[in-house]
């Protein structure tokens, strides 16, 4: 039977304390649970050390805060978005924001093209679920 790992006496990489040197060789990155703490930092690594590894086309989010629904409620209408247009979808929910308390923010991703047609889609959609609609966001 042969063991997991390294074989014994071999030196694992020292860590140090360059975050740059960490990124080189690949590592493991922690952050905090809560999104809007975590979200940042995953975006500082992913663009300090990883950027090459992502598509430069054109890229669009579009969103929506909507207030007080919940994401299983949502997550048929997420799943249709998802299957008839080429975007992915993303849900970011909230219960402690300082100026809109409990929500979710609902948009698509991918292509200027494609984002424009799937959000129109998921409007409507939330417009026959009555749902009460905050700010709209957008990201080039």
């Amino acid at each position: 039977m042969r063991a997991a790992g390294p074989p014994q006496g071999a030196k694992a990489p020292s860590g140090g304390s360059d975050p740059h040197v960490v990124g080189a060789r690949g590592g493991i990155y922690f952050v905090p649970g809560f999104p809007v703490m975590a979200w940042p930092m995953v975006e500082w690594v992913l663009d300090t050390h990883y950027a090459h590894l992502f598509a430069r086309d054109a890229w669009r989010e579009q969103s929506v805060i909507v207030f007080g629904a919940m994401e299983a409620t949502l997550t048929p209408l997420m799943e249709a978005i998802e299957r008839d247009h080429a975007v992915k979808v993303f849900s970011l929910p909230s219960v402690d924001h300082p100026e809109y308390g409990r929500h979710i923010e609902l948009g698509v991703k991918g292509t200027p093209a494609a984002v424009a047609t799937a959000y129109a889609a998921m409007r409507a959609g939330l417009q026959g679920l009555q749902a009460r609609l905050g700010p709209e966001l957008v990201r080039n």
